[in-house]
């Protein structure tokens, strides 16, 4: 029977944080998708400055989001299902990435600094009277690139994956 630790959850939650945002930035350095890092799209929800959205988003995106709330959702699915297997954690990444793909699409009508694309070749990310303005990433982040809805579940199975071996090696 698998035990709930907080200690291994968070752990495990920020290494898979971590690991989930490497591949992100890879997959946009080698021009698969056009998506701007999750850090300057949820830091942007607070504030219109570049600097400080990518530092607001690196504490929401991997230690409040991958750390803390997703970190101890999976351990605390790992414990219902009593499997913190690589297949159980792909299967959750999985269940997550829909989830998060869904969202993607509500997240223009919640993000103050989101606007509707109206040139999919133009810039996704730009500057209006020194305020970041993203485009709206569409159903799966579409908006993005076509590669992007499929790396958006890829990205979250890596998440599974990841924090299913760790919180799985140290309980």
């Amino acid at each position: 029977m698998i035990a709930f630790d907080v200690v291994a959850a968070l752990i495990a939650g920020l290494i898979g944080a971590v690991a989930m945002t490497a591949m992100m930035q890879a997959a946009g350095a080698m021009g698969m998708t056009r998506m701007p890092a999750m850090t300057l799209i949820q830091g942007t929800m607070v504030t219109g400055d570049e600097k400080k959205a990518k530092r607001i988003g690196l504490m929401t995106h991997v230690f409040m989001m991958g750390m803390a709330v997703f970190g101890l959702g999976y351990a605390a699915l790992f414990v219902v299902f009593d499997d913190a297997s690589l297949a159980t954690g792909a299967l959750i990444g999985v269940g997550h990435g829909i989830v998060a793909g869904i969202v993607m699409a509500m997240m223009g009508a919640m993000h103050p600094r989101m606007v509707a694309p109206s040139d999919r070749d133009g810039d996704i990310v730009t500057s209006k009277e020194g305020e970041i303005r993203i485009i709206e990433p569409g159903l799966f982040a579409k908006n993005y690139g076509p590669m992007t809805p499929i790396g958006l579940i890829v990205g979250h199975v890596v998440y599974g994956l990841v924090v299913a071996l760790i919180y799985g090696q140290l309980t």
